[in-house]
């Protein structure tokens, strides 16, 4: 009798799932502003959505359910989230719209009258955005924004990769740096990390699923640990200790990190490191050292150099890539010569340019000397003339070299392509699977992806 009932209950429990399962899915769609842990959160609400029988569909498409992830870097980030609020409502006027990310952390209220949006939700408790929407709030109460706290924890979404060569990792949440044109903080509150033993586990898993290149991300990517009593040296330490020799296997690629972080145990584990990709990302913003003390960045141009100049005496060839921040309140057009100058002596392979954007409730709205927009622009095009300058520089030191290739996707023209350890897109003409770790002789360097052929490892 016990074991009829046993499987009459089974019976029942799969009767129930092929319900389910033949019931349409409840579609949402998402889109992210803003920069790679915003994007990394994106994908780790995916993830949830998708693992509770949500079906994702393009944000172009009907959906039940449209999710905008936003960013507060900029005015032109959050004048975009508005433009993509109104085209939502006004394409899908049925649909349900929710706001959440840094915009909407620092900018709650102001989101919260917006006609078109039926929730906004902040970083904080993020997480739990699908419970939340399941939980049917009532209309009246769009703003689920929270406040962060000293000892708030560090949130784990889970992201699913699949399709990408490339897996991203965030370790690192929170910022209390509190440069003078920065909101950043007050978005994403104090910094706290990703457990050291659940780092380990995630990374064991990430390869596991076959991915050979794995790039740590954060917020404040330098200040991880120091809620938990350790430091990156000791996070990328573990790391090597247990993955070293599988060198050429997969690869490790760390996300920005300040000049202000780089402490010797950090150079000590760089220099050593198998693992890690011949690139670092280390922002600069402005390279005048009045600009830089107005920031409140807490270093001076010569700091920048030397640090650039050890950490290439330690790992030759390395390539630096930075952030420039042109138009900063109080700017002179020498300033602006200097930074341009120090440009070409620190011989970066990439800059990202953009140009100063008053953030309300920061030390630098309030500063004298304010620039036209008009000379902000005039400023970004001459920096990205030498920005091209400096890539082209550095793409000649490649010529005939021998260079390390993950590959990503067959281009247009029908060559495989993907990046080095440096950083930089190169294609073969060959035909090769995504996710091939190669090795290319580069045989031209006039434009990017440079070209190369496959030679044996």
């Amino acid at each position: 009798m016990t074991a009829f009932s046993g499987k009459e209950a089974q019976a029942e429990k799969e009767a129930q799932a092929e319900k389910e399962a033949q019931q349409p899915r409840r579609k949402v769609a998402f889109h992210t502003l803003g920069c790679k842990v915003n994007q990394f959160d994106t994908e780790g609400l995916i993830a949830d959505f998708q693992n509770h029988g949500y079906q994702v569909v393009d944000f172009d498409e009907p959906a039940e359910i449209y999710i905008l992830n936003t960013c507060a870097v900029t005015k032109m980030a959050e004048r975009k989230a508005g433009q993509l609020i109104r085209r939502v409502k006004r394409e899908h006027p049925d649909a349900y719209l929710v706001v959440t990310g840094c915009y909407a952390q620092t900018s709650a209220e102001g989101l919260s009258a917006f006609p078109e949006v039926d929730l906004v939700v902040g970083v904080a408790g993020r997480s739990r955005l699908r419970e939340i929407l399941e939980e049917k709030i009532p209309a009246a109460e769009k703003n689920l924004v929270l406040s962060w706290a000293k000892d708030s924890e560090f949130e784990v979404l889970t992201p699913d990769f699949s399709g990408q060569t490339r897996a991203f990792l965030k370790v690192e949440d929170g910022c209390q740096s509190y440069c003078s044109y920065c909101k950043i903080p007050f978005a994403r509150g104090p910094v706290r990390s990703l457990p050291l033993e659940l780092v380990m586990k995630e990374i064991e898993r990430l390869l596991g699923l076959g991915y050979k290149e794995i790039v740590l991300v954060g917020i404040h990517l330098g200040h991880y640990g120091i809620d938990r009593g350790y430091d990156l040296a000791r996070m990328l330490r573990r790391i090597e200790e247990e993955w070293g020799s599988a060198e050429n296997q997969w690869r490790l690629r760390l996300g920005s990190i300040d000049p202000t972080d780089f402490t010797p145990e950090l150079m000590e584990v760089l220099f050593a490191a198998k693992l890690l990709c011949n690139h670092l990302h280390i922002p600069l913003q402005s390279g005048c050292g009045k600009i830089l003390s107005l920031m409140n960045r807490g270093y001076t141009p010569d700091d920048y150099a030397g640090l650039v100049s050890m950490l290439r005496k330690g790992r030759p060839g390395l390539a630096v890539t930075t952030d420039l921040m042109v138009g900063f309140p109080g700017e002179t057009e020498a300033d602006f010569e200097e930074t341009l100058n120090f440009l070409r002596a620190v011989g970066f392979s990439r800059v990202h340019i953009f140009p100063y954007s008053l953030r309300e409730g920061t030390a630098a709205a309030k500063l004298p000397g304010h620039l036209p927009r008009r000379v902000k622009e005039e400023r970004v095009k001459r920096a990205e003339q030498t920005a091209r300058e400096l890539a082209k520089a550095y793409r000649a030191l490649f010529l005939g070299q021998v260079v390390e290739v993950l590959i990503e996707e067959t281009n247009r023209d029908g060559y495989a392509e993907g990046f080095s350890r440096e950083y930089l897109r190169v294609q073969v003409k060959e035909e090769l699977n995504p996710n091939s770790l190669i090795r290319a002789k580069v045989e031209s360097v006039t434009r990017e992806p440079l070209t190369g052929v496959v030679v044996a490892p």
